[in-house]
């Protein structure tokens, strides 16, 4: 059984493009769970107009308003309300301007079934900026690059839904790099990884991280310093390095 979550705010512009690569996906998800941040633009009126077309293929359909919490961070906090609904075996969290090439749940199903059991799957995503001179693709790499930099990517990366529940879920501390805190208390839960090098998942750019690149600069370090330990001089100078190159 898989769960996709989405998470919106005023994402009219965007969304239908989410939800239509999700309709057109090979293997459907059971369960579709959106968590609004109390859009004004119309958002919500594009997710009730797909709700019937998702219901007639046997998606589980199910939009909630998020519940403010003061001291919580925005994100992390809609994505531990939705983690506290869906039931799916498999968890895949896909942003609200994202989408999904057509085979991407059914590879995803498929690597999970493999001989070795994985408890996370990354996919590569394919990165997408106004500037098309700049788009990239995110392959997933190995976790031992944690101290310096974020080694998969989050939009591509789906999990058992066991795995949150054994570490739980995303540190609310964090408005941007909670994806890069739980990766690293995955890793060093020993975690069972899969990678797929084949691009299943489309990135837009221009979002908070993107935006915010202080901000992220600043929590990446904690974060990896908190992981690694104190005397460990890799997330400095990745802290470093960041900052000299605008990233």
């Amino acid at each position: 059984m898989i769960s996709l979550i989405t998470i919106c705010w005023n994402s009219a512009a965007s969304i239908a493009r989410t939800l239509d690569s999700v309709m057109e996906q090979t293997l459907r998800p059971d369960e579709y769970f959106f968590v609004d941040g109390g859009s004004t633009d119309g958002t919500l009126d594009i997710l009730e107009n797909y709700r019937p077309q998702f219901e007639a293929l046997g998606v589980k359909f199910a939009v909630e308003s998020q519940r403010r919490v003061q001291g919580e961070a925005g994100i992390p906090s809609a994505w531990n309300q939705a983690l506290a609904h869906v039931k799916g075996d498999i968890v895949g969290l896909l942003n609200a301007d994202d989408w999904y090439e057509p085979e991407a749940l059914r590879l995803v199903s498929e690597a999970f079934d493999g001989p070795d059991a994985p408890e996370a799957v990354s996919a590569a995503v394919q990165m997408h900026h106004e500037d098309h001179d700049r788009e990239w693709v995110f392959v997933p790499g190995s976790l031992s690059a944690l101290p310096w930099k974020m080694p998969v990517p989050h939009p591509g990366t789906f999990f058992k839904r066991s795995v949150y529940e054994r570490l739980g879920l995303y540190d609310m501390l964090f408005r941007i790099s909670a994806d890069y805190d739980f990766v690293w208390r995955c890793s060093k839960a020993g975690i069972r990884w899969h990678s797929i090098n084949e691009i299943l998942v489309n990135m837009q750019l221009g979002g908070v991280a993107d935006t915010s690149r202080a901000l992220a600069r600043k929590e990446t370090f904690e974060i990896a310093r908190r992981h690694s330990g104190f005397f460990d001089f890799r997330p400095a100078l990745a802290w470093l390095l960041r900052a000299m190159t605008g990233r």
